[in-house]
């Protein structure tokens, strides 16, 4: 007899009396004289983790060791089975691809019993988004991946989270590296693991689980040089990265110093097997440091000139390692045994013209060489001169015609109105045909962030924007700033986070039951709990005016509003500064300044709600005598207000 039908359908009537029996050993346990030969659940149940609210575990505790496997199940989120686990009268069985604030539904299924029968059922509710994440989003179409993966950071206030979304776009895991950890490199490993380069900190490689656990953690230096901008996982499972190391040269003949130091940026490879990491290019050895035709985009500096940088590495068709030089703007192939260069495609020494000069690329990322020949990449497009096209940005498919010496474009992907992202991105032909395209950052933070599915036509099935409207409006040109959120990368063909597999697909994303429309069609989830909360504070508070904002100094807190609310007039950093009656309970480091300085974005104590901006921020519990803030531009103050405090007591 075999498995229920994890469908749904008819049960087996023995199936039914196991479920009953199982129900009823969940809530009492096996009785002292029980015979162990017996095979059933004793116990059950689920929980949410107080960490990561999707990710859930099932316990369940049995009689005699066996194998176990769960499905989990939401009308709307799909039905899903875990792997099977080791024989075992204790199980632990991790539960991923959650949606949030979810109800699921699991049944538990215990093999090695001559019935392979029915043992459990139980439910549980997933918990609500971090603020940074439950940004407003719009989607249409539906991804031909299972799986999307990407991940979502922001330089100025160091947060940085990896995401998977399914293919309604609904976000279904995160991983949040703790401050100020913050990745841009970053691939995922055969087993599952996500294996990333931190960019700030120490620059150390990391592989964490899907259970977010850091496994392995290697410091740069060493062995390891000074990783940067790009992971690959080889066939063989090693790891190519690349990395850079420091030299001196003397760099008078260019107009540099006699002693400049160089970033000279090399290949190398890790095992995990063995733990060793090799060397296996260098590009000292292929190209002259100092000749001029060389020379980057930027100019020389007398501390760490970046002489190559580049940002993708990846293997093509024979085995050559394509490599991407956004400083260049060029594409360059190394032979399989990374002993030549075997040709430059644009840039400085190119070996292929462009018959249409609106073929160029410039700032590319993710360079790849397709099987047919074709180089496929993200041409960010910058510094693209208005005879071209000006700043836009696009994917992007040259073929190249060794014979006549030129490269042509095969395909685009360009999106209507054009989307120019300044740096990061990213371009993956799938298996199917399709390219999923990724628009990781906008020239301001305003500006909704783009991912697309588009077909071999160049048209879109699947769009999904994400709109962190809360940051700031700073127009910043073409000029890289770290105040930008980005996206440095998204990935497809994937099937799962854990090994668990599909059984039936998730349906349409569903709208958030309590959600406000931020405009454009962007909706943004709403905890009406909070909202609650805001506006319980203001009651009985005297408001005071002085800026755009509402300000209602509450016992414990001090509430911010202003409707109705553009996403801009909450985008710069709110200052705060709590002066108090007796200078002695300010805390030791603040007692310099005379005051106490809670600067916060509005994201981490606000929300959006009928058109109003709602915030609320904990005030200290001393007596306080004025309390001042307002908001600062990059360029200088926006707004001040100063009012008296209250005796109150508050945190």
């Amino acid at each position: 007899m075999g498995l229920p039908d994890s469908s749904g359908g008819p049960v087996p009537l023995l199936g039914l009396l196991a479920a009953a029996g199982a129900l009823l050993g969940a809530a009492f346990p096996a009785a002292a004289d029980d015979a162990p030969a017996v095979l059933r659940v004793t116990r059950h149940g689920a929980a949410v983790s107080a960490d990561n609210p999707l990710i859930a575990e099932v316990r369940v505790s049995l009689t005699r060791p066996a194998r176990v496997f769960v499905e989990y199940d939401n009308p709307q989120a799909g039905r899903y089975r875990t792997p099977l686990t080791a024989p075992d009268a204790e199980h632990v069985i991790p539960i991923v691809r959650l949606r949030p604030q979810t109800t699921y539904d699991y049944t538990i299924f215990v093999m090695d019993h001559p019935a392979a029968a029915l043992r459990g059922r139980g439910r549980f509710t997933t918990g609500r988004l971090p603020a940074r994440l439950a940004m407003p989003v719009k989607v249409s179409g539906r991804s031909s991946q299972p799986l999307i993966l990407s991940n979502y950071r922001r330089g100025a206030d160091f947060f940085s989270y990896f995401v998977y979304r399914d293919e309604t776009g609904a976000l279904v895991w995160y991983y949040h590296e703790p401050p100020p950890l913050r990745s841009r490199a970053f691939t995922r490993l055969p087993g599952g693991n996500l294996f990333s380069y931190e960019v700030r900190s120490s620059g150390s490689l990391t592989e964490i689980t899907p259970l977010g656990e850091v496994v392995n953690r290697f410091e740069r230096g060493g062995q390891w040089g000074i990783p940067h901008h790009e992971i690959t996982v080889l066939d063989d499972g090693r790891v190519m990265y690349l990395s850079h190391k420091r030299h001196v040269f003397d760099d008078s003949v260019n107009g540099g110093a006699a002693a400049t130091r160089f970033l000279v940026d090399n290949l190398r490879v890790y095992d995990p097997a063995s733990g060793q990491v090799e060397q296996v290019w260098d590009a000292k050895e292929a190209w002259d440091v100092l000749d001029p035709d060389y020379r980057m985009v930027e100019p020389p500096r007398p501390k760490n000139y970046r002489w190559t940088i580049f940002n993708s590495a990846s293997i093509g068709p024979r085995g050559n390692v394509i490599l991407s030089s956004r400083q260049r703007h060029q594409v360059v192939s190394l032979s399989p045994d990374l002993r030549t260069v075997e040709w430059q495609l644009s840039g400085p020494n190119g070996d292929y013209r462009f018959p249409n000069p609106a073929d160029r690329f410039y700032g590319q990322h993710t360079a790849a060489q397709l099987a047919n020949g074709n180089i496929l990449l993200f041409d960010n497009g910058v510094d693209r001169p208005d005879s071209e096209g000006g700043h836009y940005s696009r994917a992007l498919e040259l073929r190249l015609d060794d014979a006549a010496g030129t490269a042509v474009k095969a395909w685009e992907y360009r999106p209507e109105p054009d989307v120019y992202s300044i740096h990061s991105s990213s371009a993956y032909r799938l298996s199917n045909g399709n390219t999923l395209v990724n628009f990781g950052v906008r020239v301001r933070v305003d500006l909704p962030l783009l991912i697309v599915e588009a077909d071999a036509a160049g048209n879109e099935v699947f769009r999904f924007e994400s709109l962190p409207w809360f940051e700031t409006e700073r127009r910043l040109g073409h000029e890289f700033n770290s105040l930008l959120p980005d996206r440095y990368r998204t990935y497809g063909g994937i099937d799962s986070i854990m090994g668990e597999t599909m059984l039936r697909p998730p349906a349409a994303a569903p709208m958030p039951q309590h959600a406000e429309t931020v405009g454009d069609g962007f909706i943004a989830p709403v905890d009406p709990a909070r909202v609650r909360e805001i506006e319980a504070a203001m009651d009985g508070a005297q408001r005071v005016t002085g800026g755009p904002f509402d300000l209602y100094p509450a016992a414990d807190r001090l509430v911010y509003r202003k409707q109705p609310c553009a996403p801009g007039d909450a985008g710069e950093r709110f200052f705060l500064h709590v002066i108090p009656v007796d200078a002695d309970d300010l805390p030791a480091g603040h007692r310099a300044h005379g005051f106490y300085n809670r600067s916060f974005w509005f994201v981490d104590y606000g929300l959006r709600w009928q058109g109003a901006c709602l915030a609320a921020v904990p005030l200290p519990g001393y007596p306080i005598a004025r309390i001042r803030t307002g908001q600062f531009t990059p360029d200088g103050q926006l707004w001040q207000a100063e009012f008296a405090g209250r005796a109150g007591a508050g945190e």
